[in-house]
């Protein structure tokens, strides 16, 4: 069984379709990337994914269970809707880490705030949160502040932090877009090692041989709709669809 249904999903900003007819399904432990043109659509969907925007349309079901119907009321979609937040975790393109907050803090944070109902205590939410930053390489970084640690280093805190609350599905939205090109390689190097140990992703990039050779399947979107998917090798190394091509010939020439 998938872990991730997503079917005929649709969202509109006025008049506009971000996403038109949307639908994709992925297993436990596979990872997928995102291809695709700013504006497409990708982002969008992954704020779909994560109850940030309402889709218009569609449902979207994790392990068997629908978690949204475009067809249900406004309050059936605002219940409970931290806890199906909860089945995915976000790492955002611009870190978003809280500047008042230490590495740790940062990490812990959101679980602490649910220790009343985990009944997990500061220490044992400390120690999982050291041996995450550990995983990060960041094990001399626990007590520093975001401003005291490179892009890459704040990126990877903030994966640390994603990953902290235990998600089905790790969503990625652009997670190298902001730093300089030498940092990149030890985010894309943390994400690789995810995906060595069948974490389950949805990543959206813009690093085209990594899309290729880091997941199980790849998506094509353009003006909000998938254009192609498949096996990443086949669709970037062997395109099926013009639009395809013509977007892949652009990437490569820049």
């Amino acid at each position: 069984m998938a872990i991730l249904e997503v079917s005929h999903l649709e969202k509109h900003f006025g008049s506009t379709a971000v996403l038109n007819d949307i639908s994709f399904s992925l297993e436990q432990g596979q990872a997928l990337s995102i291809i695709g043109a700013s504006g497409s659509g990708k982002t969008t969907l992954l704020r779909c994914l994560n109850f940030l925007e309402k889709p218009d349309g569609g449902t979207i079901s994790v392990g068997g269970s629908t978690i949204f119907n475009a067809a249900d009321s406004q309050a059936a979609y605002e219940k409970d809707i931290r806890t199906k937040r909860l089945h995915f975790g976000l790492v955002f393109q611009n870190f978003n880490l809280f500047p008042q907050y230490t590495a740790l803090q940062n990490v812990t944070l959101a679980r602490e705030l649910m220790s009343k109902e985990t009944g997990e205590s500061k220490n044992e939410i400390e120690e999982a949160g050291r041996e995450l930053l550990a995983q990060m390489g960041l094990a001399d970084r626990v007590n520093h502040y975001p401003h005291q640690l490179s892009g890459g280093q704040q990126q990877r805190v903030a994966i640390a932090r994603a990953l902290a609350l235990h998600p089905d599905i790790l969503c990625f939205d652009e997670p190298t877009s902001a730093l300089d090109p030498e940092l990149t390689g030890e985010v894309l190097r943390v994400i690789r090692t995810l995906a060595e140990k069948r974490t389950t992703m949805i990543i959206v990039t813009h690093e085209m041989a990594f899309a290729r050779d880091v997941a199980d399947q790849l998506i094509f979107m353009d003006g909000g709709v998938i254009v192609e998917q498949g096996d990443p090798h086949q669709v970037i190394d062997h395109p099926r669809m013009e639009r395809t091509r013509q977007f892949l010939a652009h990437y490569s020439e820049n």
